[in-house]
């Protein structure tokens, strides 16, 4: 099963495909994870780009993913979070995923309103565990999800793979919604 996570910063899409990658047995591949690991030689300025709310160059990521698809634990399936965050990657993945076998099955929607994202970003901010949930980054990442990102529900809607799903509860209640989205027992 091919699943791509899409939602506003604060979502859930890291817990979820977390979840899910443990009950499906398919990796979970977060974009903002591999970014996060790039050594200062190779990620200096892509990290520079995160910290300030922007998005790391197409083209990069496009790569960055078609390789760390080639693995041999995606042959089964994968749980993208964090990717395609533009319609021109939403494109170029769908023409790199053109066989019957390689297209995704779901796009799965997470769903919270405002003002329960502001909260979890905060909640998480305090921790420390992000340097782009800092108060002064959060404002400009939603802004550029709205620009840049919801696009692509209306993508992917036309090809009729959204499922949305409403994650204004606790992760164990959305994980058995997400489950009931893709058609997966729990």
């Amino acid at each position: 099963m091919k699943i791509v996570f899409i939602g506003p910063p604060g979502a859930g899409k890291g817990t979820q495909c977390g979840l899910l990658s443990k009950h499906l047995g398919i990796p979970h591949i977060s974009t903002g994870e591999m970014l996060r690991s790039l050594d200062a030689e190779t990620g200096g300025e892509i990290h520079l780009r995160i910290d300030r709310g922007h998005f790391a160059p197409d083209e990069f990521i496009l790569k960055m993913v078609a390789e760390r698809l080639s693995k041999d634990d995606c042959r089964r399936g994968f749980l993208l979070d964090g990717f395609p965050r533009t319609l021109v990657q939403a494109k170029a993945f769908d023409e790199a995923m053109s066989e019957p076998s390689q297209k995704i099955d779901h796009v799965v929607h997470l769903i919270v309103d405002a003002n329960e994202l502001v909260h979890r970003l905060a909640q998480r901010s305090k921790t420390g565990a992000r340097s782009d949930d800092s108060a002064e980054f959060i404002q400009e990442r939603f802004r550029i999800y709205e620009e840049r990102t919801a696009p692509l529900l209306e993508h992917y809607g036309a090809q009729g793979l959204v499922r949305a799903v409403d994650a204004m509860s606790m992760p164990e209640v959305v994980f058995d919604r997400v489950c009931d989205a893709i058609n997966v027992g729990r």
